[in-house]
This record gives C-alpha cells, structure tokens and sequence, in this order.
C-alpha cells in the first residue's frame, strides 16, 4: 500500500511581511528601553568613578598634612600628568600627527599623585564619554573628569590649598564631568566664571562641564562621596551641545538670564573657594 507524503507548506510572501512587521514593531519598542538601559549602567559606573577619585583625593591630603594636590596636569603634585610617548617624550599640545593615543594620555595619569590611591586608568574615563574628539587630531580624548581651578589650581591667588580651609566639605565638588576638547590631559581644571576671576558678584558659566548622561552629570565631593545632577536649566544643556559641536579651543565667560539661574547657582554653591566682591 503507498503513501502519499505531502511537503509541508512554506510561509506565503503575506505572512512573512506579517511577521517582519510585527518584528520591527517590537524592535521599535525595545530600542529607546535599551538605550536608556544602557545610559543608566554607564552612569553608574560613571558615577562609582566619581566616587573613587573623590576618596583617593582626599586620602592624599590626610596622607600629606591636609595639602591637597594640583589641580594641574602636570608638576610634582599635579593630580594627573601630561601624556608620554612610550619613549617618554612628550607630545605637543596642538600636534595633529601622530595621534595621541590613550596609551599615551595613560602614562600621564600614571605620572599623576592620585593614581597610587586608584591604580586603575580606567577610573578616569567615563563610558558615557563617547562623542567627545580632540579639536586638534580627532583622537579620543581619554581623561573625562577635572578639578576645579580654586583647589590648588594656581589660576590667581585666590584658591585653596589645605584642606581645612574648605568650609563645609560634603557640599564642595572636587571632580566634575569636561566636556574640555584639546587632549593631553588638558581637561584637568575646571573653572566657572566666580567672583574672585571676574570682579562681578554674580557667578557664571566658563570651562566646558560635560553632560554624558541624559541631562544628567557626576560630581565628587571633599569628603569622598558622589552624587548626580539633574541640570534643570535648558541654557545649561544647550551651552554644552553647542561647545561640542563647535570644537572650541578657548571657553568664554557667560551668565545665563535671569529665569535660568538654577544650575549655575548650584555650581556657585559647591565652589569651595568663597570670594567677597567689594
């Protein structure tokens, strides 16, 4: 007796548009869950980074008779060292060839007197930090964090360089998100434009802060601990977009209006070096 065996029947073109549809619906869906997803897990890496280097930094200055390091990229107390060729040369600061590489940029966080407390390159950079290229030869720039200038920064005589002088710690940053374009650790002072710079009493915006996590940024404080900013200002979030995108080299002075003064004030709050305006 035969058997008939029949194939069994294929999709028609119909079902499989049905079924390539319905797979780009839900990738459509998934796409900005993921994204977010991914957002907040550099975040926090982002911000146990902050964390650590705020904790390293203030183990230096208890290890050091309460002097805090430079906020400097370079010098024996710099907290961060200029890069180095593996040879141990430097490179230029406007060089376009060869490339600085991160190779080259962590031999100079090596040199720095924080990288004892840490002993890992990998703290300084922020994997939210992905857009940002050197202005002079389209390298990564790898360090994304930066002191401001008032700590030892030697930008005036006004700054501070012993710890006790830091009025109530747990709310004085020490490290902040750059948004700096030049590479050779050239990010490594952040300043805004306060008082003691500018002779004006309001505070303004200055350095190029970075905002790498939606509208959010990581600061470290004095007293080793870390915290998110939700910026709530737009002239904030527009200042930065508009530094990235035009790659400046120098960053001016600018005071945000009047009913966008929220951000700045919180800046103004947690600047550590208090200036009095005659």
């Amino acid at each position: 007796m035969k058997t008939n065996k029949t194939n069994p029947k294929g999709f028609t073109l119909i079902e499989l548009l049905v079924v390539i549809s319905i797979i780009a619906l839900l990738v459509s869906i998934l796409m900005p869950a993921l994204a977010k997803a991914r957002m907040s897990a550099t975040s926090v890496v982002c911000l146990s980074n902050t964390r650590q280097l705020s904790t390293g930094w203030f183990m230096y200055q208890d290890d050091n008779n309460g002097r805090i390091m430079s906020a400097l990229e370079n010098g024996t107390e710099g907290w961060v060292g200029s890069p180095r060729y593996e040879n141990g040369g430097n490179p230029s600061i406007t060089q376009t060839s060869p490339v600085v590489t991160d190779e080259d940029e962590i031999r100079g966080i090596k040199l720095g007197v924080l990288y004892p407390y840490l002993n890992d390159p990998g703290v300084y950079n922020c994997p939210g930090d992905t857009k940002r290229r050197s202005k002079y030869d389209m390298s990564r720039v790898f360090v994304s964090y930066a002191i401001p200038a008032c700590l030892n920064g030697k930008a005036s005589s006004f700054e501070i360089k012993k710890f006790s002088k830091i009025k109530s710690p747990s709310g004085k940053y020490v490290f902040v998100e750059t948004a700096e374009t030049r590479n050779w650790n050239m990010g490594s002072r952040f300043i805004i434009a306060a008082p003691e710079y500018t002779g004006n009493p309001a505070f303004g915006w200055w350095g190029p802060m970075a905002i790498n996590h939606g509208n959010k940024s990581n600061l470290g404080f004095a007293d080793g601990h870390s915290e998110s900013r939700s910026w709530q200002d737009q002239f904030t979030i527009d200042r930065v977009n508009k530094l990235l995108v035009q790659q400046v080299e120098w960053y001016n002075k600018e005071w945000p209006p009047a009913d966008q003064q929220d951000d700045i004030g919180f800046m103004a709050r947690g600047w550590a070096y208090r200036h009095r305006v005659n």
